[in-house]
This record gives C-alpha cells, sequence and structure tokens, in this order.
C-alpha cells in the first residue's frame, strides 16, 4: 500500500527509489552510520543482519594506492574471509586512454573474451570466412581460438599483431563482403 501510495503522490521520487532499489538493492539493512560515512580502516567490523537470523560482518582492512589505470586495492574482510577488490577511483586523473572497444552492435568488431595475450593470425586486407580463425589468445598457459564471426575483409587490427587485452577490447574489424 506504502509503494502504491508514493507512486501515486509522488511519481518522480518514487521511480528514482525504484531505480535505486533496483540498482543497489535493499539499503534499509545497512546501519545508519555505515550508510552515510561508510567505513575507514582500521574501524571495528560492522554487523549487518540481511534477514532473520543471517548475519554479515562487514570490515575494511586496506586501500592501497591507485596504479597508473586509476584502479585501487581495497581488501574488505566479510564473516571473517579476506575480499580484495580493484576499484576504479574516479578522482584519479588517468593518463592512459586503454585500449579500444569493440562495438557489440557492430558484427564485424570482435572483442577479447577474456584477459590475456592475443596473436592475430590475419593481415589487413586478407578475405576470412565465417567462423575462420583470426587470432588466438592465450591465458594461464592455455590457448583459445578467437573466430570470425562474420565472412569479409579484414579492415583494420584494434592493436598490435601481438599483445595484452581485456574483455572487450577490440582485436580486429572486419568489412563484411
Amino acid at each position: 500500500m506504502r509503494s502504491t501510495l508514493s507512486r501515486l503522490l509522488l511519481p518522480g521520487p518514487a521511480a528514482g527509489f525504484a531505480r535505486s532499489r533496483e540498482g543497489y538493492g535493499d539499503l534499509s539493512v545497512l546501519p545508519t552510520r555505515l550508510f552515510l560515512y561508510g567505513v575507514e580502516p582500521g574501524d571495528p567490523e560492522v554487523t549487518v543482519e540481511l534477514e532473520r537470523g543471517v548475519q554479515l560482518l562487514i570490515g575494511l582492512d586496506a586501500i592501497g594506492e591507485p596504479d597508473d589505470k586509476g584502479l585501487r586495492r581495497v581488501v574488505f574482510r566479510l564473516n571473517g574471509q579476506l575480499r580484495p577488490l580493484d576499484i576504479v577511483d574516479r578522482s584519479v586523473v588517468v593518463d592512459d586512454v586503454g585500449a579500444e572497444r569493440a562495438d557489440p552492435s557492430n558484427p564485424g568488431h570482435i572483442p577479447a573474451p577474456f584477459t590475456g595475450v592475443v596473436t592475430v593470425q590475419v593481415e589487413v586486407g586478407d578475405a576470412v570466412a565465417a567462423n575462420q580463425p583470426v587470432a588466438v589468445i592465450e591465458a594461464m598457459k592455455m590457448e583459445s581460438v578467437i573466430s570470425a564471426p562474420i565472412g569479409g575483409a579484414v579492415e583494420r587490427l584494434g592493436g598490435p599483431v601481438v599483445g595484452s587485452v581485456e574483455p572487450g577490447d577490440l582485436v580486429l574489424v572486419i568489412k563484411p563482403a
């Protein structure tokens, strides 16, 4: 009844609340101090009751310095287990623009499927058929083949012939035949 009244009387704030709840979940379980001010390294662990009889102990152990990509290593302790996370620090100015990203809506853009070292096996101008291997990606001493999703000609490479990639980085572009 409360949500219906909120939607009818205050449609804008109710829609914002619904988007927030959808994106972040139910934050009403967080203690007010944790919600408003967060937690600092060295603070005592905070107990969050997720539901009756289910508690989560949260502590922050360390916040690392930002690297050249603007990532900070943040080490949390959840129920006594260490959980390191790499978090983007938007307050850090980053000189590295990163690799070109593949456009998922363009069938000629071939993305890297996961983090690894890619070796492109075709050159610009080569004709390729659908499902033909165009590159090999290696990660953790295992190799996987990257195949062309469509037939056509190799228009350009997304980076060097051999190089490190992240998931979604552009490997090469195929111009449909």
